[in-house]
């Protein structure tokens, strides 16, 4: 589980937090859950380390701060047990598990979730510094895939930055990514917000313009989160970072985005990741992506190794140069498609004199527009959309109908589809 997250204090006030017990400590909740340290520190309570019984099973105990308690807020009950009923819907391998919940006989509300040994990629970010576009891409591919679940039964995370992603050895992966603390989460399918109404939720340097705002959540707000942590695993920094909260507010709602080198001038990076970034990082929702499962395509996609023809993968929709774009991304080329085949040549035939004199006709009358003639209506305007086209055979000049000027060319509609990947 994350490390303790408690703000500094200085002073008296030091010593005086150092000094006083944790009243829960050695305390059992609900006849379960004996408290056995304090794991982290946060806005709405502790995280504790905890032991269920009769399991002998290890835990992380989340305990609300009493300053929530349903004696301050006529909804809060009800709120909190649609908020942990909602996060106990997920059991993605990349999200922390909730397995319990409850409010004990003394009024604490508790939420019962997995143990994990890791440290936050927060952490790791102080100690390791930028990382490679590779590593950053992994890890991002397994937040998008955490959320793509979350997404899907309609919870919308609302702050997801990296003191809430664990990177974790699992097995022989390196930086395996479990997401946690859907705390602020927002039920989208109901409407319902299940958090306490009037608080301020989330944190400054992730906050998605509409977030701050307060004009509405989406899963396109979480996407502008993990933009942000792209950006920061790439570049070692966040976008906006003015000290005081109201000021980087008002940098994700008004300024553009610097580029990535101003902070990390070494960094080597792919154009097509770096237009990923960026398109995440959208003032507007409507121009990031539509989905986890998009960006996540669009990730693979940069990874290399997809082959479009062959997966279905639905293309990254990477937006053009824009004023706080450094550069366009680039794609890939079209694929070389093999030359038509030659032909034989025209057999060569007797000379016209050796044949009979044509005989000859009336002349063909003049029509005033294709639509006078017999049997024939006046062509469509959109061109066709067969193969290209190239009229070479002669026309005859002895009627009203006149030989175009150059040859008639008609383009060919070409189209490259793909599809979306796979859960996994």
């Amino acid at each position: 589980m994350p490390e303790g997250r408690q703000p500094e204090v200085t002073g008296s006030a030091r010593g005086s937090r150092a000094a006083a017990p944790d009243p829960l400590l050695g305390r059992v909740i609900n006849g379960r859950f004996k408290i056995v340290s304090v794991i982290a520190r946060g806005g709405m309570g502790k995280v504790y380390r905890a032991e269920q019984a009769p399991l002998g099973r290890i835990c992380a105990l989340k305990v609300l701060s009493p300053k929530y308690e349903g004696d301050h807020d006529p909804e809060f009950h009800r709120r909190f047990f649609l908020e942990a009923s909602t996060a106990a819907k997920l059991s993605h391998p990349n999200t922390v598990t909730v397995f319990d919940y409850g409010q004990s006989d003394d009024d604490i509300y508790y939420i019962a979730m997995e143990y994990i040994e890791g440290k936050t990629l927060h952490r790791v970010l102080r100690e390791d510094g930028p990382f490679p576009e590779a590593r950053a891409a992994h890890i991002a591919r397994q937040i998008c895939r955490s959320l793509r679940e979350a997404h899907g039964l309609g919870v919308v995370h609302r702050d997801l930055k990296p003191g809430n992603v664990l990177l974790v050895d699992h097995e022989d992966e390196h930086d395996h990514v479990k997401v946690l603390d859907f705390g602020l989460v927002k039920d989208t399918q109901s409407g319902e917000d299940l958090t306490q109404q009037g608080l301020f939720m989330g944190s400054p340097k992730y906050m998605a313009p509409e977030q701050i705002a307060g004009s509405g959540v989406s899963a396109r707000t979480d996407i502008y989160a993990l933009g942000v942590m792209m950006y920061e695993m790439l570049s070692g920094q966040v976008p906006f970072d003015k000290g005081a909260s109201v000021g980087t507010l008002m940098s994700h709602v008004n300024d553009p985005v610097p580029p990535m080198q101003a902070h990390n001038p070494s960094l080597s990076i792919s154009q097509t990741m770096e237009g990923i970034v960026y398109r995440c990082l959208e003032k507007d929702p409507a121009q990031r992506f539509s989905s986890m499962n998009e960006l996540l395509a669009a990730l693979k996609f940069a990874a290399g190794g997809i082959s479009t023809r062959d997966t279905g993968e639905t293309a990254p929709m990477l937006p053009g140069a824009a004023s706080h774009r450094p550069s366009a991304p680039s794609y890939p080329s079209l694929p070389a498609y093999p030359r038509p085949p030659s032909y034989p040549s025209s057999p060569s035939y007797p000379s016209a004199s050796s044949y009979p004199p044509t005989p000859s006709y009336p002349p063909t009358p003049s029509y005033s527009t294709t639509g006078d003639i017999p049997g024939l209506s006046t062509p469509n305007s959109a061109p066709p959309t067969s193969s290209p086209v190239t009229l070479t055979a002669p026309i005859a000049t002895d009627s009203g109908l006149r030989p175009p000027a150059a040859p008639l060319f008609v383009a060919p509609s070409i189209t490259d589809s793909m599809g979306t990947d796979s859960m996994g």
